[in-house]
């Protein structure tokens, strides 16, 4: 993959930032592992602090705070103006599952250049809810009714790397590094298969030289990759006795 530099920055197709791990569902074959996740909240200094550093380098068509679940940020405003003030991207969006959209801070959807709501056909919302988001700016709806395998071992890193498209169009800022994709932070103990975002002034060589390398990432040894089969999307057992609103299920529902 080769990437152009313009204006001293890396033209990219996105960059996003997990600002919580954790999830209100819990899909199988979740691609950012939530479901196996304990809850973690990014603060607004630490994502300002970050996009500062990435802004002098990189230039993604549209910047996504997106998760685990981002609605469940009690910060979120926070973290929209921090991400605008960084002007890493002149799009600023969120990913959501939807199902918590009424019931946070309105300044969240002013704040939003776009919203992209994947709708899962395992967990779909109620018809109240989808006519809200569909008072939201930019919405954009992705119908999922499958999700991709993505653990795995035992085949070639090389190839999976090859074929990989999260390489691509999943970039990565967490915890004071930049990643190539979304999976490394959670599938090494410690951090690696990233560059780490500083204030050095060759941070602009290190990233270009990193996104367009044609060896494997080390998590390719346990990630498939776009290489996994497709399956249908179904929720695990729900172990905390709510349903994706928050609310206790109904009786005799469990």
């Amino acid at each position: 993959m080769s990437y152009d530099v313009v204006a001293g920055r890396i033209s990219t197709w996105s960059l996003e930032a997990h600002v919580v791990d954790h999830c209100n569902l819990r899909c199988a074959n979740c691609c950012t592992l939530s479901p196996a996740l304990p809850e973690r909240f990014t603060s607004p200094a630490e994502l300002a602090r970050d996009l500062g550093r990435a802004a002098r380098v990189l230039a993604p068509a549209v910047f996504k705070l997106t998760g685990g679940e981002p609605l469940l940020h009690p910060e979120l405003p926070a973290l929209l103006a921090a991400a605008r003030a960084s002007k890493i991207s002149p799009v600023i969006s969120i990913t959501t599952n939807g199902h918590l959209a009424p019931r946070v801070d309105p300044a969240v959807w002013r704040l939003v250049d776009r919203v992209t709501l994947s709708h899962y056909s395992s967990a779909p919302l109620p018809a109240k809810t989808l006519a809200f988001l569909e008072e939201q700016p930019g919405l954009q709806v992705k119908w999922i009714d499958s999700f991709q395998v993505l653990d795995g071992e035992g085949h070639d890193p090389a190839e999976v790397f090859a074929r990989c498209w999260l390489k691509v169009r999943c970039h990565l800022v967490h915890r004071g590094c930049f990643y190539m994709c979304t999976r490394p932070p959670h599938l090494l103990e410690e951090q690696e298969d990233g560059v780490e975002l500083d204030d050095r002034p060759d941070l602009l060589r290190r990233i270009h030289a990193y996104l367009e390398r044609d060896e494997p990432l080390a998590s390719c040894a346990r990630c498939l990759g776009a290489s996994g089969p497709h399956v249908p999307h179904v929720q695990l057992r729900v172990r905390d006795g709510k349903d994706p609103s928050g609310r206790p299920p109904a009786a005799g529902s469990r």
